[in-house]
């Protein structure tokens, strides 16, 4: 059973608010990021976040290479909101 829960971050000094669902597979957990603005979820590589274990949520498909500064804002959000990981 999916579970879903909102994040608040801020971004370019715009407070912002996402939408995240959970859904837990064999070999992770992934959340999916919906209800953002269109224009910050083209600065995304995706919608996709995982974490294989404690402290690690990375985005599904971007290298440590790519990350941003929205990147980083929303994971550490979701971080926030799970209170037992931290990026």
């Amino acid at each position: 059973m999916a579970r879903i829960f909102t994040i608040n971050f801020t971004y370019e000094n715009v407070p912002q608010t996402a939408m995240i669902a959970v859904r837990d597979t064999p070999f992770f957990k992934e959340y999916t990021i919906s209800m953002l603005p269109s224009e910050l979820m083209l600065q995304l590589p995706g919608n996709k976040i995982i974490s294989t274990g404690p402290n690690q949520l990375v985005f599904a498909n971007a290298t440590l290479d790519e990350s941003t500064e929205l990147m980083n804002e929303i994971l550490r959000a979701v971080a926030g909101h799970l209170q037992t990981t931290t990026v």
